[in-house]
């Protein structure tokens, strides 16, 4: 249907010519016989949705969309509109759907909102898919997940979700193969957690969350796609996992400041404690990172570069065991990488890994080796558990 050429200049191009013609005269011009199902939403102004794109289309492309038998093909016409910045409204349900990219808060539906059914959540543009877990695509993103315990993987803590990813289930509700990130629902989430776009999360009925409501869904906030990995699930096949964690407004609170003391070797925390910000976050020792950084001279340990902000070197401190669920990493010295802010990134997301002779692998080609320094041990235990995690 030609739908990616297709402007919102050309949009608002064709919102100025229906005010000049008439919305009939606008429409049988387009060639439309059936008024569409969503009316576009500009200025306090309500455009029928299949005659702006009609009209779009034609003045970019120079051919006739073809709108008069869409069918259900117009969902994909309204979701292009709202990738365009445009807001617009079911007219059967008289309820406003998904504007912009469709992520983030929907007008009118306030946390805590609930749902009888999917269908209920469907209409009100919350989530965008009848049956599948996750709504998005691997370009753009995940806009939305519900989560309801259907997989034995997850784990709800309310403000933190470890979430399963779908695909490899049988008829018994079993995982019966392996997950895979190729999967459009999965790749949704890794885009996401590349991305930082807030995902809405839907819980659905579940006994065995104290969190969830006791009957259809809730809408509960925006959360961040913080990780995501790929493990052996319950069932013993490969499931893919992602750590949610929700987008709250709250008051940073400061660790006191410490000076940065680089010799001895700094004890660290083997049990980080969390404090409230934004959303939850452990309290990192700010001494074991200056020392690995200091031992290194801010030289990245895999890729060997020093970056220079002025007269100053600048790297990052990668912890190598993740702090927190689901890794509970000890926030020690051993547990640390200096890398640069590139390599910082490889290396969460597990594109980087270490090998067990100490060989820099970028996605499975060997790139390098680790370096290392004497006043620096490492833990290969840890080591061993980042690479298990991202295999």
């Amino acid at each position: 249907m030609g739908l990616k050429e297709i402007s919102r200049e050309a949009v608002l191009a064709a919102i100025a010519e229906h005010d000049n013609v008439g919305a009939e005269r606008f429409k049988r011009l387009m060639g439309l016989t059936r008024a569409s199902r969503y009316v576009v939403m500009h200025e306090g102004l309500e455009y029928d949705a299949k005659a702006l794109v009609a009209s779009a289309h034609l003045s970019v492309v120079g051919a006739d969309l073809g709108v008069t038998d869409f069918g259900s093909a117009e969902e994909r016409l309204v979701a292009r509109l709202g990738r365009l910045g445009f807001e617009f409204k079911n007219v059967e349900t008289h309820q406003l759907a998904v504007g912009g990219e469709g992520f983030g808060e929907i007008p009118g539906v306030p946390e805590g909102t609930t749902f009888v059914n999917r269908r209920d959540a469907f209409d009100r543009g919350v989530h965008r898919q009848l049956q599948a877990g996750i709504s998005g695509t691997g370009e753009t993103g995940a806009r939305s997940i519900v989560v309801s315990g259907g997989y034995s993987d997850d784990k709800d803590f309310g403000d933190e979700i470890i979430y399963t990813g779908h695909g490899g289930r049988g008829k018994s509700g079993k995982q019966v193969e392996d997950q895979s990130f190729t999967a459009s629902g999965n790749a949704a989430l890794v885009t996401s957690s590349t991305t930082g776009e807030p995902v809405r999360v839907i819980r659905g009925a579940d006994k065995k969350s104290t969190y969830a409501p006791d009957s259809g869904l809730r809408y509960d906030g925006l959360y961040r796609v913080a990780e995501a990995w790929r493990q052996s699930g319950s069932d013993g096949f490969m499931v893919c996992q992602f750590r949610m964690m929700k987008l709250t407004v709250g008051t940073v609170v400061a660790a006191e400041p410490q000076t940065q003391v680089l010799m001895p070797i700094p004890v660290g925390n083997d049990a980080p404690a969390r404090i409230a910000t934004k959303v939850q976050r452990l309290i990192r020792s700010t001494q074991v990172v200056n020392y690995v950084k200091k031992v290194h001279d801010d030289v990245c340990q895999t890729c060997g570069v020093r970056l220079k902000i002025g007269d100053r070197a600048y790297s990052e401190g990668a912890h190598i065991r993740g702090l927190g669920r689901p890794h509970h990493g000890p926030d020690v010295y051993s547990n640390v990488l200096c890398l640069c802010p590139n390599c910082h990134v490889l290396f969460d997301y597990g594109a980087m890994m270490i090998s067990v002779d100490m060989k820099v692998l970028v996605d499975g080609d060997v790139v390098g080796e680790l370096r290392q320094h004497v006043d620096h041990q490492i833990d290969e235990k840890h080591l061993d558990y980042h690479r298990e995690h991202y295999s």
